[in-house]
């Protein structure tokens, strides 16, 4: 009797635990899930939301490189750090600008002298452009929709302080699933002749879709979550990795992992390097060589007709450059990568997402999952089916904390208007 008391005492505490982070939570899983299930669409809504700027009618042989150096000579003071270097047909090639103070080489603050956008979409074969927007800023118009939809799935539009916010409830999200589930579980069996483990377990699979309003709720949150279990883990884990690294890069490394971002942070130099000896046509050329090179020594193949990209990492001294092979998970590609020296060319690091190291391998799969990048069409609507039950779990937890709190208020005026009689 004492440790069936015992574990009643423990059950009672770890309800409490799940539903205080579910009601902090609320908010986080019910926005992250109904953006979450727009997000494997971002492409076509971008597409049907702001045509005039993703949309370009092309012929030949794009050149980014020379576009972008068209565009710096068009706008001095700017910065383009990330470049694209394949173009899919019929789309525009977009470069995000920034703006650099000149007296300091850092990047400036909007304000006066400093333009309202930093987005801006270009023909990949002539340079023409077609349209600006500051990312993210919804007073632009439907033209910023989905990039401000982003913005809420993995900050709540809070800029710096979002981002850390999420990044502490999606680590608050990974440790309730387990408690979430271990509450599913039923309760050690008290006597010999109860019935067996699953067949008590059951009950928390169900929905009883006929019965009571309040039940039907319970049995949605309940059954919903055990349903959905290991993808809810995937996307809370995952989701840390995007805005914790401060927790995800440990953890992983302490499996046996290496996190792609250390190769920056431990080449991080004094002040930024924003005028590297090689500049991005030596740099392409340099990456090119050097994906070739690893990728040879690996028994791959760089896949020269998919995505490829180059970016300059001022903070670093640093270029990467992305291309395809073999090893790449996304349906995109672009996910094998060489980090070498700006200056020098000297390569520091060869990433690749999968077949070196299982761990890394590991995360870069739940980073695929998270982002609906894997598995093709109906992956992508599983995925937006599962931001709609995250946001229901989310709804229905603070409907079962109500009803809870509910029921507790009328006990106790119960109580106070109907006061124990004290015997004489």
């Amino acid at each position: 009797m004492a440790a069936a008391a015992q574990g009643l005492l423990q059950r009672s505490l770890w309800v409490v635990v799940h539903r205080w982070a579910g009601l902090t939570l609320a908010l986080f899983l019910g926005v992250a899930g109904l953006t979450g299930s727009l997000l494997p669409w971002i492409e076509e809504l971008e597409m049907a939301t702001a045509p005039q700027l993703h949309a370009s009618d092309w012929r030949g042989t794009t050149d980014p490189l020379r576009v972008r150096e068209d565009v710096l000579a068009r706008y001095p003071g700017a910065a383009v750090d990330f470049l694209p270097l394949s173009v899919e047909p019929g789309k525009a090639l977009r470069l995000h600008l920034h703006w650099l103070d000149p007296a300091t080489g850092l990047e400036r603050e909007p304000g006066p002298g400093v333009p309202d956008w930093d987005d801006l979409f270009l023909n990949p074969v002539t340079g023409a452009e077609q349209g600006r927007r500051e990312w993210g800023a919804i007073s632009q118009g439907i033209k910023n929709l989905v990039p401000f939809i982003y913005r809420l799935h993995f900050s709540l539009a809070l800029g710096t302080i979002g981002t850390p916010a999420f990044g502490i409830a999606a680590l608050v999200w990974t440790l309730d699933c387990f408690v979430g589930f271990w509450l599913t579980l039923p309760p050690a069996r008290q006597q010999p002749a109860s019935a067996p483990f699953l067949e008590r377990w059951r009950p928390s699979w169900r929905v009883r879709w006929r019965a009571a309003r309040w039940k039907l709720n319970f049995d949605l949150h309940r059954a919903g979550g055990l349903w959905l279990w290991p993808m809810l883990l995937v996307f809370a884990w995952s989701s840390v990795s995007f805005n914790l690294p401060q927790v995800h890069i440990p953890v992983m490394q302490a499996l046996g992992g290496r996190d792609a971002r250390m190769v920056l942070v431990e080449a991080a130099l004094p002040a930024p390097r924003h005028q590297p000896r090689l500049d991005f046509r030596a740099a392409a050329a340099r990456g090119s060589a050097l994906a070739a090179e690893e990728a040879a020594k690996r028994g791959l193949a760089v896949e020269g007709a998919r995505e490829r990209w180059l970016w300059h990492v001022p903070a670093s001294g640093l270029y990467v450059y992305g291309f395809t092979t073999a090893a790449d998970i996304t349906r995109h590609g672009g996910g094998s990568r060489v980090a070498f020296d700006s200056n020098t060319g000297e390569l520091r690091a060869a990433e690749w997402p999968s077949g070196e190291n299982g761990v890394n391998t590991f995360s870069n799969w739940l980073t695929a999952l998270h982002m609906a990048q894997v598995l093709g069409l109906p992956y992508r609507v599983f995925v937006s089916v599962l931001g709609l039950a995250v946001t229901m779990l989310a709804v229905t937890g603070v409907v079962i904390w109500l009803k809870k709190r509910s029921a507790r208020a009328d006990r106790v005026l119960r109580k106070e208007r109907n006061p124990p009689q004290v015997a004489h």
